[in-house]
């Protein structure tokens, strides 16, 4: 789905490009249609919301491989939708979305991906397993034994996620902590992480890792709140939090000027005052 502000100045518009979760069984390419919409219109950016094909008829590596056959294309043309990607390349999702989003950013650096990714985006990623946590983060990654009976995402939870998807836990196509070497080449990157989350270590060990390749990022952290609350509890104050922060850190990623009561009007407005 591309979303385009019927407004825009004739100025560059750059390409936002967005994946959503479902912990790769579930979900669709509209859930982040208010989002989309907002970044179309207060940035004048064109914005792609891409699909990819679901565990467990389509298992590892596919919903990874169709991600990137996204980016491929969009990198080729995004000319046709009259996007500009010398004014912003950005690729991001949620959960799964955002493993993949991860993924796919570490194996654009890999091919020298022509133009290349200028930002990233992460919500409450899924990103490692415990077999892969570098030695030297063991001790910050605790969320999934600390919140393994939270509520939305559980450790039981998580195994019928794995259990579906099947992946590779060292391939570079499941986790970007199998590709060390990318880290120091990423674009800058924007991470939110849910405190009763059992993947919020993973958000938060990326986050750091990046901070100590000398990479620029920004990071929200909500606390008290589980996987998924925001589209499961949207009227919750950190919902709305998390939704505006969303677009200003969308607005951030692309260097564009971040208003964030502008971004909260804009939302209030397009859900009829709520």
């Amino acid at each position: 789905i591309v979303y385009q502000s019927a407004l825009r100045s004739s100025s560059q518009s750059p390409l936002v490009v967005l994946c959503y979760g479902g912990g790769f069984i579930l979900g669709t390419n509209k859930q982040y249609a208010a989002t989309a919409r907002a970044a179309a219109l207060l940035y004048g950016a064109t914005v792609v919301n891409i699909s990819y094909r679901l565990a467990p008829e389509n298992p590892f590596p596919t919903p990874a491989n169709d991600v990137w056959d996204n980016i491929e294309w969009l990198a080729r043309n995004a000319h046709t939708f009259n996007a500009d990607l010398s004014a912003g390349f950005i690729l991001g999702g949620g959960s799964a979305g955002a493993n993949l989003a991860a993924v796919a950013t570490h194996k654009a650096i890999r091919t020298n991906l022509s133009p290349p990714l200028t930002g990233l985006y992460l919500a409450v990623p899924f990103l490692l397993m415990e077999d892969i946590v570098p030695d030297q983060y063991e001790s910050l990654w605790i969320a999934r034994e600390q919140n393994s009976k939270a509520p939305i995402l559980n450790e039981d939870a998580l195994n019928g996620i794995m259990a579906a998807y099947q992946p590779h836990a060292k391939s570079p196509e499941f986790s970007p902590f199998n590709d060390p070497e990318s880290f120091s080449k990423l674009p800058r990157t924007y991470v939110q992480v849910a405190g009763l989350d059992p993947l919020r270590d993973d958000g938060l060990v990326y986050e750091r890792v990046l901070k100590d390749h000398g990479i620029e990022t920004r990071l929200d952290v909500y606390p008290g709140v589980p996987h998924g609350f925001n589209g499961m509890f949207p009227h919750l104050k950190q919902s709305k939090r998390f939704d505006i922060e969303t677009v200003v850190g969308l607005g951030w990623l692309l260097r564009a000027k971040e208003d964030r009561e502008r971004v909260k009007a804009f939302l209030i407005d397009m859900r009829g005052g709520a």
